[in-house]
């Protein structure tokens, strides 16, 4: 007897977890939508400009649940950064759109089903509304309300103007986050009970237990800063469950915190009490047919080399807007089929491990007689230009056109795109023939190897986009801060008493244990006068803080001076007991926290570092 895939399926998920065809709230292979917030491109108008970045891993999560359970042709519309009124952001740095492109492209979703609502509101909005249209009480839409209340208002309100009140009573919402129905980033935005009073209480509604649970890292889905319970993804045996890894590394904040797809975790095991464990024996071996060998490593030969073979090393993928590539074995070339493509762009990419640098990129193109392709280059998201071929009286006459000083980090993402093209010389049926932007190999030199400095002493930095903050501390950009960000106290001043409201936090990892001096980067204000917001309060809980020999308690005044740039300061103003630096001991390896609360107005901080066995000076040559 011979058993399909989803029939296989089914057998395993029911041995691994009971009759998951039961499910949650009836659902039976029945279509699923779902919208994301997580908007990545900042919204000034704001008070919280960036979405919550736990979106960015729990949007490719969520896909690999519904690709582990084959469901893909289920999912009708996915939706992102659904934050009305917020600004687009550039492809490369578009968080959302690299989560549902790579789900795309490595678990084989249509493409045509996904929406960025800062660039597609209107097709998006449509979308979703047919589908509401299109229930009824044999075929119900499930909805994952993953984001702000605002769009699915708007969708819903279309679908009743286009005559679909009564099916909305076959849609079932499933929510599971208060903040999520009831926020508004804009006076007119609406809520979630704003929706129901719209459609009359005709949406169907779930709501399941908060899936954040992140001072308790193996219980739902979200484990702070503590990243372990999730190694099982970084070293997994399927290469997109690695990917996925990533993806929840992605967050802005360095949360492990996928929290959002326990809501589809639910709907499709019946378990709304979901961890790390529960996640992994989910996924088991890997997702069902996922694309691999998009993940390459290589190093540098003896001429500081490598090469990128189009034909051993670039995947068949089918990356959203290009159409999809071939290998022409004959001619050892990746190329785009131009009977069925013409004058468009095909790609392929791959993630590339190599040494950090600075590089020289080849690539070697094949010339045709009847067309001139274009060819571009993308690192990171990034094009780095393109390159035409010239016009040859020879097929297949190899050019070389090169990339010259282009940055290479450890992990790359290299996409080559080529069109098809026609000169109009080659009369082909009754038109012309078409060039098929036929390449062969990239070559990688590098021409500077990035040197790591050999760091005799311990260094502990804490990003300041790794705080989670409260009160009037806000997150904000600029290029002169380490990784683009910094965080800024905006609240009053507190001279006299730490005020527990205004308290942001961060967890570290200690791996060496012993004293450590405290040191920051820091920036007042253009505007500040000579000692104005300059300190802030600073607490180590579970370590021993020090000014010289005497030991503090609680929190002390931490202060420093610079304008213009972040500059590497900083001590303790103890009063009447001078202003020496601080140190702070640590009696074992492991996990600690740092508060800092809001004490002095505009204070600017980019980072806290902690430091040993090295001199202040070496620390700044180090960090220069």
């Amino acid at each position: 007897m011979k058993l399909n895939k989803n029939l296989l399926l089914t057998l395993f998920f029911t041995l691994a977890f009971g009759n998951i065809n039961a499910q949650s709230w009836n659902y039976n292979n029945n279509r699923i939508a779902i919208s994301f917030d997580g908007n990545s491109a900042p919204d000034h108008q704001y008070k919280w400009p960036i979405g919550d970045p736990d979106d960015w891993g729990a949007t490719a999560a969520s896909m690999a649940i519904i690709a582990r359970l084959g469901l893909q042709d289920k999912l009708v519309h996915c939706s992102y950064n659904n934050f009305i009124d917020a600004p687009a952001g550039p492809d490369s740095e578009n968080q959302n759109k690299l989560s549902c492109d790579g789900a795309i492209i490595r678990w084989h979703f249509d493409a045509s089903k996904f929406y960025d609502v800062t660039t597609q509101l209107e097709e998006a909005k449509t979308n979703l509304a047919s589908e509401m249209l299109k229930s009824t009480a044999d075929d119900p839409l499930y909805f994952i309300h993953a984001g702000l209340s605002e769009f699915v208002y708007q969708a819903v309100k279309k679908a009743i103007d286009m005559g679909g009140l009564e099916a909305l009573s076959h849609v079932k919402l499933v929510s599971h986050s208060g903040f999520n129905e009831n926020e508004t980033r804009r006076d007119w935005h609406h809520t979630w009970s704003d929706i129901q009073e719209l459609c009359g209480n005709r949406i169907q509604y779930h709501k399941i237990k908060d899936q954040n649970a992140c001072t308790k890292p193996n219980v739902l889905w979200c484990s702070g800063k503590d990243f372990s319970p999730w190694y099982w993804m970084r070293d997994h045996q399927d290469e997109s469950i690695r990917w996925l890894y990533r993806r929840a590394q992605a967050h802005d904040t360095g949360k492990a915190d996928i929290s959002d797809a326990g809501m589809l975790f639910w709907l499709l095991t019946g378990d709304e009490n979901g961890s790390p464990d529960k996640f992994r024996n989910f996924i088991g071996d890997g997702i069902p047919d996922a694309v691999q060998g998009i993940s390459v490593i290589k190093g540098l030969d003896e001429n500081n080399k490598f090469t990128l073979s189009a034909m051993d090393d670039f995947p068949i993928l089918t990356i959203p807007g290009y159409a999809p590539p071939y290998k022409d074995k004959y001619r050892k070339a990746m190329a785009i089929d131009a009977v069925h493509y013409k004058n468009v762009f095909a790609a392929s990419k791959v993630q590339l491990t190599a040494p950090k640098g600075l590089y020289n990129i080849t690539i070697s193109t094949l010339g045709e007689i009847d067309g001139e392709s274009t060819y571009r280059l993308k690192v990171n998201g990034v094009e780095l230009g393109q390159t035409q071929n010239k016009e040859t009286e020879k097929d297949y006459k190899i050019d070389n056109f090169t990339f010259k000083n282009v940055r290479l980090e450890e992990v790359n993402d290299i996409q080559v795109e080529f069109n098809s093209h026609s000169n109009g010389k080659i009369p082909e049926d009754d038109a012309f023939a078409f060039s098929r932007g036929r390449w062969a190999q990239l070559k990688f030199h590098c021409v500077e190897k990035e040197v790591e400095q050999e760091i005799k002493g311990t260094i502990i930095s804490i990003e300041g986009e790794h705080f989670d903050l409260h009160g009037h501390w806000k997150f904000a950009d600029d290029k002169k801060a380490s990784g683009g960000r910094y965080i800024q106290y905006i609240g009053k001043n507190h001279y006299q008493e730490v005020v527990n409201k205004e308290i942001c936090d961060a967890y570290f990892m200690v791996e060496e244990p012993g004293r450590y001096t405290v040191k920051w980067m820091m920036r007042q204000p253009d505007n500040a006068e000579g000692d104005k917001s300059n300190d802030a309060w600073i607490d180590f809980p579970g370590a021993k803080c020090y000014g010289n020999k005497e030991e503090l308690s609680g929190y002390v005044k931490f202060h420093g001076r610079g304008k213009g740039e972040f500059t590497l300061n900083g001590q303790l103003d103890l009063h009447d007991k001078g202003q020496p630096w601080m140190a702070v001991d640590f009696p074992a390896a492991g996990q600690y926290m740092i508060k800092i609360g809001g004490r002095s107005e505009f204070l600017q901080i980019d980072k806290v570092v902690l430091y040993k066995d090295i001199t202040f000076d070496q620390l700044k040559t180090l960090m220069e």
